[in-house]
């Protein structure tokens, strides 16, 4: 088996092209990246490269210990750095992805009480945090869709519902439900207006051939909250938890959608790794405690 080393430099040439510089990128010299380069092909008794005037080509041998090394590589500079952490009794960093349901703060520092920390925030659009997780460049992530692939788990942590939120000076503050037409009415703002099955313009607009007059998109829960709390128009239809998370029970108001009732189910989705594993008993007991509407206490997952 090849050591490491080589696979460096096989990257390292395919990146630059040429030799010379390939070595200089991984502090060789040339002499010693072409002997290096023989030694593979005489262990493996292949031709990895090809010289086209200045430049080396990869050969498709060459090729497919570029595409393996790329893919190892990563991960084993990972693992020794997640060994090296553990020797000094470090704990790594979780990388938790962020999407438009931005209200983190308490979380953050809810997640210093119960000792789960660091916690690192990495933020990514509605439509590629799951891709993210999928290429593990985060760990963990709170979700709606919990997903379906090889290296992923889930943990149910608590079911809600969406309810409009309005501004608690407007009138429908008052109502004990708002319909369709209202809502459609009033400046709209929302992080997506996608009709997704199951969510607010497929269960709700839809039915009553409604359509919001004006839509804003905004792709962060915190600022929408924050734009209608500050200036008392428009409104959203949201998780019903997120007034209380975000602490805007005093300026905003979340009211019931009328005839209809769409439940939403909250999942934290993470990479089967041990070190996350063992951390989920703090995990869940940190976003139960903050991501619950009052109304959904009964119904939380065990």
């Amino acid at each position: 088996m090849l050591d490491i080393k080589y696979y460096v430099l096989i990257d390292a040439v395919e990146r630059h092209g040429s030799l010379q510089a390939a070595a200089a990128a991984i502090g060789l010299t040339q002499p010693a990246a072409t002997h290096r380069i023989r030694e593979m092909e005489r262990r493996l008794a292949v031709s990895l490269f090809e010289k086209r005037g200045r430049r080396l080509f990869l050969t498709p041998a060459g090729w497919r210990l570029l595409e393996a090394g790329r893919e190892v590589i990563p991960i084993l500079m990972a693992a020794e750095s997640e060994a090296s952490l553990l020797a000094r009794g470090d704990q790594k960093a979780l990388k938790w992805g962020v999407d438009a349901y931005d209200i983190v703060d308490r979380i953050l520092s809810k997640s210093m009480e119960y000792d789960v920390h660091p916690i690192e925030l990495h933020r990514f659009s509605p439509h590629t945090i799951l891709s993210a997780l999928f290429d593990q460049q985060i760990d963990l992530v709170l979700t709606t869709n919990p997903p379906v692939q090889k290296g992923i788990e889930t943990l149910q942590l608590f079911e809600d519902e969406l309810k409009a939120v309005v501004p608690a000076t407007h009138p429908l503050a008052r109502r004990e439900s708002v319909s369709a037409e209202e809502i459609a009415s009033e400046p709209y703002l929302t992080f997506s207006a996608a009709r997704e099955p199951g969510y607010e313009f497929d269960l709700f607009f839809h039915p009553s051939r409604q359509v919001p007059e004006s839509i804003q998109i905004i792709e962060s829960v915190r600022s929408i909250l924050d734009v209608i709390a500050t200036t008392q128009r428009g409104v959203t239809i949201l998780s019903s938890w997120i007034i209380e998370a975000a602490q805007m029970q005093k300026t905003l108001k979340t009211i019931p959608l009328q005839d209809v009732k769409i439940p939403v189910t909250w999942h934290l989705a993470y990479l089967d790794k041990e070190s996350i594993k063992e951390r989920l008993p703090a995990l869940k007991a940190v976003f139960q405690s903050l991501m619950r509407s009052p109304d959904s206490q009964s119904k939380r997952s065990p």
